[in-house]
């Protein structure tokens, strides 16, 4: 559940705090005042994209944070701690910072993330429906995916998509057999001639003898320096080991009269003991040191063959084992394609568990749709509409897809006596607005988010319908949190909280957000059902109003 929003040099908002109840809250206000300013602060903290219009005028940034309660073992829940994100106050805080120069950083909890991250979270506390969802009933996909949806369909979908999508690769890799078959001996005649060019130099590890030929050809400078250092170190008449341990007995015979002097003792006893190890182990190399003359020809043949190759085959002398490990698995896959008929088979099976697969989900959507229908027609009559009628219409694709085997089209007439047609060809604009409103309650009872909003989803409605809606949505509101931009009182009356956003008249122009209290509640109603002049009568009717959702409740 959302419970608070901060919004600093946001927009309109110089520096606002809102608290946020559960249930059905609304925002209105008049046109202009601002009120997608919540939830474009509330966008802006789920990740969705930002631009410098967020940042208020004269300010260096913006700064929005969201604040959810939520539930042990729910999905954010797991989600925070699969990211290590949980925190001991049961809280999500999520962060946004939106810079004048275009760039923005997030936080989850107080740890930096990424904006993949912001929405991940965000997909599960929070689900908007907007004013323009009407047009995607348009889209011919939106019927299946609204299908699908509802009645819970996405794992079979998904199966199906998966099932598809292999049956295809199959078929790519059969025909790129048959393509292959007249170059394919070619090929593995060329990659076996290579693979055996490569075999024994890849064997050695080409920085390990580029180092040792190194080592060889600066020996004696390597040596010369060595026993230079060993005999500084330990060797001559005043070496660095002497010098340290008469450094040590004079600092000793006064380190107990000083702290600081005792922690200065300690620390060069260390270090000789770490220069001690030092000189064991210098001396111990140059013991073991030797030139090989002819280990250092044999690495000279070997370093000449490796660039000789690398030049060859157009790469580096370190990268030929990769590139001898590449030739070896497009040899493997050749040889797999020696018998297309194989390929085949696997063709044919994959398509039969594609088929397996769709028929299953072509027959539970049919089974589903047949119920969906009657229930989307008896929401759809309240809203002035009681002679609509839905029904799910299956047609066969042609050439079927990893969408399934039907083509699945929404009918609908709102007359009596007339046949059901294609939603997109017979609805008017006003039928569109309530069947998208319908259909986003109805997606609405079936989402796990604690948190919904409805941006302006009234458009379009008036009178009784609008009542009919805001019922609906208090209704809605018993079980899930909601917030609901609205210009309908009638919808406006059945909250549970009403936060009217003003716009106040400071230099530069700003807003708020306040949470009214029963009385002016009223007056807000009034406002929105009799506009400027508010007057005996228009209190009554927002008196009324507000009473019917005491009635209904």
């Amino acid at each position: 559940m959302l419970t608070h929003l901060n919004l600093l040099n946001f927009a309109l908002a110089d520096n606002l705090a809102i608290d946020i109840e559960q249930g059905f809250n609304v925002l209105t206000g008049e046109t202009g005042a601002g009120k997608s300013l919540l939830l474009d602060a509330l966008s802006a903290c789920l990740g969705e994209r930002t631009d410098t219009n967020y940042v208020r005028y004269g300010a260096e940034k913006a700064d929005v944070t969201a604040v959810f309660s939520y539930q042990e073992h729910s999905p954010e829940d797991l989600w925070l701690k699969t990211h290590e994100l949980d925190d001991e106050s049961g809280e999500i805080h999520l962060r946004r910072v939106i810079f004048a120069t275009g760039r923005s950083k997030a936080w989850i909890n107080g740890r930096p993330s990424s904006l993949s991250e912001l929405k991940e979270i965000g997909r599960l506390l929070v689900q908007l429906y907007s004013q323009h969802s009407q047009q995607q009933l348009l889209e011919p996909p939106y019927p299946k995916h609204w299908l699908d949806r509802y009645s819970d369909f996405h794992r079979p979908a998904q199966d199906v998509r998966d099932a598809y999508s292999v049956w295809q690769k199959n078929i790519k890799h059969h025909q790129a057999a048959l393509d292959a078959q007249a170059t394919r001996l070619q090929r593995i005649e060329t990659l076996e001639l290579q693979l055996e060019e490569l075999e024994d130099i890849i064997a050695t590890d080409y920085k390990e003898i580029e180092q040792e030929f190194d080592r060889l050809s600066h020996h004696e400078h390597i040596m010369q320096d060595c026993s230079y250092s060993l005999n500084t170190l330990d060797e001559s008449e005043q070496n660095i080991t002497q010098e340290l341990s008469s450094i040590l007995r004079r600092i000793e015979s006064h380190s107990g009269r000083s702290e600081q002097l005792s922690e200065i003792y300690n620390s060069l006893l260390n270090a000789q003991s770490e220069l001690e190890d030092a000189t064991s182990n210098l001396r111990q190399f140059i013991d073991r040191q030797s030139f090989d003359p002819e280990r250092m020809e044999q690495l000279n043949t070997q370093l000449e063959i490796f660039h000789r190759l690398a030049r060859k085959y157009r790469t580096q002398p370190d990268e030929l084992k990769q590139q001898y490990e590449d030739w070896q698995q497009e040899l493997q896959q050749l040889h797999q394609l020696e018998d297309p008929e194989t390929l085949a088979e696997q063709v044919e099976l994959s398509q039969q568990e594609f088929l397996n697969k769709a028929q299953h989900l072509d027959a539970i959507r049919r089974e589903a749709a047949i119920p969906l229908a009657k229930q989307l027609t008896e929401q759809v009559k309240q809203l002035a509409l009681p002679e609509a009628y839905f029904e799910f219409r299956f047609d066969p694709l042609e050439q079927v897809s990893g969408e399934g085997l039907s083509f699945i089209q929404l009918l609908f007439t709102a007359n009596k006596g007339i046949p059901a047609q294609p939603l997109a060809r017979v609805a008017s604009g006003g039928e569109l607005s309530r069947i998208a409103l319908i259909m986003q309650v109805m997606n609405a009872e079936k989402t796990e988010s604690e948190v919904l909003v409805f941006d302006e989803i009234d458009v379009g409605i008036s009178g009784g319908t609008a009542e009919i809606v805001g019922r609906l949505l208090a209704s809605l509101g018993q079980h899930v949190q909601i917030l609901c931009i609205t210009h309908q009182a009638q919808v406006a009356a059945q909250s549970d909280q009403h936060l009217l956003v003003k716009k106040l008249q400071t230099d530069p122009a700003s807003s708020t957000i306040i949470k009214l209290e029963e009385e002016q509640l009223i007056l807000e109603l009034a406002r929105m059902t009799g506009g400027v002049e508010i007057n005996e009568t228009t209190l009554q009717h927002a008196k009324q109003l507000r009473q019917l959702k005491f009635q209904h409740a």
